[in-house]
Parts: structure tokens; sequence; C-alpha cells
């Protein structure tokens, strides 16, 4: 039973490597370069606004730090998201569940996190000389944005599936995600008022743990993990009953 889920799985991931990459390699590296690029991009446009970065000497570093640990979140919640309809084909064998495709992508996703964060800061390393690295909530940080985009991918694959419109909507609201989440500005450098509304986006607290395992001065001390941890560990099981319960229903075709 277990190997004939490996099976499963890693044929799935196969799959979804040569469907997302094509099978040349130039399809995997732009993936790797694209929020490379991204950052890069974005560097250049924030540092004409604002040249003195909150932390530190390079605008580039503090930025990479708040946009990777947004990234982490974005791009699995999108990518686990879109997971029942790509691989719609293969629902039609009993064999296969709504999960195997779930974790395929996930995994997937996640090795390719784990290339991007190593390049842009390895790059950092060398060409910029950065080197004080506090791992521990890196690590925690990073692995509450992977369950927190999982949980929330897994919930609208459900309401994608029964609500077009609600998709439409989540597009909108997910916009402006990236401008209040932390990534380019300090929340304690905000009005109480703003900042206390913004301790409910859970973006701002892992992005807060993050980046104060780049900068040893930065003790972040409004990230509340609790209510984070709770949160995504909470948005995990809930999209995981969810699809439990729409099972039957999300292997039909997408009206």
């Amino acid at each position: 039973m277990i190997k004939r889920q490996l099976a499963i799985t890693g044929a799935l991931i196969i799959r979804e490597m040569t469907t997302r990459y094509g099978s040349k390699i130039g399809g995997y590296v732009w993936a790797i370069l694209d929020p490379v690029l991204t950052i890069a991009i974005l560097t250049t446009v924030f540092s004409a606004i604002a040249r003195v970065p909150p932390l530190g000497r390079s605008f580039a570093f503090f930025f990479a730090t708040g946009y990777v640990a947004f990234y982490m979140y974005r791009s699995l919640s999108d990518q686990v998201s879109q997971s029942v309809e790509v691989n719609r084909p293969l629902l039609m064998y009993p064999v296969v569940q709504i999960y195997d495709t779930i974790i395929a992508r996930s995994f997937l996703q996640i090795i390719t996190l784990f290339v991007v964060t190593l390049v842009i800061f390895g790059s950092f390393r060398i060409f910029l000389g950065y080197y004080h690295i506090n791992l521990a909530p890196i690590l925690l940080a990073s692995l509450i944005s992977i369950t927190l985009g999982i949980g929330v991918g897994m919930s609208n694959i459900v309401w994608f599936h029964l609500n077009s419109t609600y998709q439409q909507i989540w597009d909108i609201i997910n916009r402006p995600a990236f401008l209040v989440s932390g990534v380019f500005f300090l929340p304690e450098s905000l009005p109480p008022t703003i900042r206390e509304v913004l301790m409910w986006n859970p973006l701002v607290h892992i992005i807060g743990l993050f980046r104060s395992g780049f900068y040893p001065t930065y003790r972040a001390s409004y990230v509340d993990l609790p209510y984070v941890i709770g949160l995504a560990v909470f948005s995990l099981v809930f999209g995981f009953v969810l699809i439990w319960i729409f099972e039957a229903k999300l292997r039909e075709p997408k009206k």
C-alpha cells in the first residue's frame, strides 16, 4: 500500500515537472529566475522611492528578506489551488486521490522554493558579503508560510470549484496583500492604529520572524507565534476537511 502510494505520488511529481517546466532544463531555470528577477526589478523601483532601508545598509537585501517569505506563501497557495483542475483527467482513475495531486504539487513547489532561497541569499553572501544567519527563525517562518499557503490553497480548491465568482473576488482582494504584509516596510514605523489592523495579517508576523533571522539586532517583538502558528495549522486542517467533504463534487467537471 505504501509502495503504491509512493509510486503514484512520484509519477504525479514527474508529470508536474514536465507539465510546468517542460522536458528541457530551461523551464526549471526560469522558475528559479522568475522570483530573482522580480526582486531585482522591484528593488530598483522601491530604491528610487526609499534610498535608505529601514534595516541594514542594502535595500535589496531588506526587500529580499520580506519578499521571499511572502513568495513562499503566495506561490504555494496559488499552485495548490490549481492542483485539481490541472490534474482532472487523472482523477478519472480511482487509484488517484485528490490529496495525491496536492502532495505532488506541494512537494515540487517546496523543492523549487528551497532552490530559489539558496540562489537569492547565496548571491547576497557571495557578492555583498552578508554572512549573519540565524537559522531557527528562518526555518520556523518558512514552515509557517508553507503550511499557511498549502492550507489556503486547499480551501480554495473547493471554493474556486463551487463558485467561479469567488475566484475573481479572491484575486482582487489578494492583489494588495503584497503591499500590506511588511515586505518593504517595518510595522514599527507605522502609526499605532494602522499597525493594530495590520497585525491581523498573518504574513506580517511571518515576514517579521523570517527577517529577524538575517538581522541580529532586529527583534520583531510584534510577532505573535501562537496566533500565526494556530492560524496556519487551522487553515491546513480546515482545507483537509473541506476536500474530504466535497471530494465527490470536486471530481466532477467545473461548471
